[in-house]
């Protein structure tokens, strides 16, 4: 689990922080990462490898826009379906509005609560967020673990993965969205029958092979993605694709 906080304010933004690190150890929450900024842009890039459950702790004013935050969770809930959402403000006026927009919000924290309370709330979002992590994000999961990463993805979403220049360094393209991560694709290929190992740099979900074009060697995936296949591995991955799709 990764945490963001979007709040321009640092003195509210450093308070977050120091509540969040002080729950986190009291209750023995482990989380990848505690990332703050001010800047909306810099949360949006920051998510962009969202894949399984994060936490978002969102001001709804940022730079005098009172409804900012609200826009912000609406872009994070279409990057990441699972995340969870916490919104913090001193605009409680403001509350049902946020079911207008759609993003599924866990709690709505008043920054004028007593220091108490506010920690609180605080405190039963993170125990929600932490619980979450052990919930397969869909019904059919693509879960990996290895020493380096953790994360879960729908099975639907993978189109394949690739190595990358960086040694043992692996990239996942999805319909949605793209993640890198530490791992070898031999671990990959080996966590369900649907992976296949097509060539030397690629591993491809053949339930989303789109077609396979057998003279240039190229396998099509929807959303105008590709990858190589191996003149040597074509036919096991036609035959192998073909099996699944009669399964």
């Amino acid at each position: 689990m990764n945490i963001y906080i979007l709040e321009d304010n640092l003195i509210q933004q450093q308070r977050l922080e120091r509540i969040i690190k002080t729950l986190a150890l009291k209750h023995r929450i482990t989380y990848r990462s505690l990332f703050s900024t001010a800047k909306p842009d810099h949360l949006l890039e920051k998510i962009a490898d969202a894949a399984d459950h994060q936490l978002y702790f969102l001001d709804l004013e940022i730079k005098h826009e009172e409804q900012k935050g609200l826009a912000i969770a609406k872009e994070i809930r279409s990057r990441d379906a699972y995340g969870t959402i916490v919104f913090v403000t001193t605009h409680s006026e403001l509350a049902p509005v946020t079911f207008e927009y759609r993003v599924a919000a866990l709690d709505f924290i008043e920054k004028e609560l007593q220091e108490a309370d506010f920690v609180r709330k605080v405190e039963e979002c993170l125990l929600i967020a932490n619980s979450r992590r052990t919930i397969p994000v869909s019904s059919d999961t693509f879960s990996f673990e290895n020493k380096y990463t953790s994360f879960q993805i729908p099975f639907s979403d993978i189109l394949f993965f690739e190595t990358m220049e960086i040694a043992h360094k692996i990239r996942l393209v999805t319909k949605t969205k793209v993640l890198d991560f530490y791992a070898e694709l031999n671990e990959i290929a080996d966590q369900d029958k649907r992976l296949f190992r097509c060539h030397r740099a690629f591993v491809v979900n053949l339930a989303n092979i789109r077609s396979v074009d057998k003279k240039n060697k190229w396998i099509w995936f929807d959303h105008n993605e590709s990858c190589l296949v191996s003149r040597r591995l074509l036919k096991e991955t036609l035959e192998k694709m073909e099996a699944i799709r009669q399964s």
